[in-house]
């Protein structure tokens, strides 16, 4: 089985979570993109605008309370998201009025073709 094989079926499978444990209100999750239209001189001050990126088939999961010690705190979650979206260290992702920053991430990539993303996101 290929990696887009695999891929799908990861996608399909976080679409069936979401559906399973989520509803039509549910708060949406998305990845906050920032990008300076301006400079970076007291001239021409930096002018920072956001934008936001739906994370399709993204889903929370809270850690389990055993695992809570120095590097996860209490109130930290899980972010599981399909690869169509990158993510990184230090990406901004809101859901709701609740945004998070993203402390650590685990690339489920057998291969070079990165399959899932499961990000820490703590509480800003």
């Amino acid at each position: 089985m290929g990696s887009n094989n695999i891929r799908a079926k990861v996608q399909k499978g976080l679409a069936r979570a979401i559906n399973k444990t989520g509803s039509s209100s549910s708060e949406l999750i998305y990845l906050i993109e920032k990008s300076n239209l301006g400079g970076n001189t007291p001239l021409d001050p930096p002018v920072i605008t956001e934008s936001k990126v739906l994370l399709v088939d993204a889903i929370f999961k809270s850690y389990d309370a055993s695992l809570v010690d120095g590097d996860i705190q209490s109130g930290d979650r899980q972010l599981v998201s399909n690869s169509d979206v990158a993510i990184e260290q230090g990406n901004i992702i809101e859901q709701g009025s609740v945004r998070y920053i993203v402390i650590d991430i685990d690339i489920k990539a057998p291969t070079s073709d990165v399959l899932v993303y499961i990000s820490q996101a703590r509480v800003q």
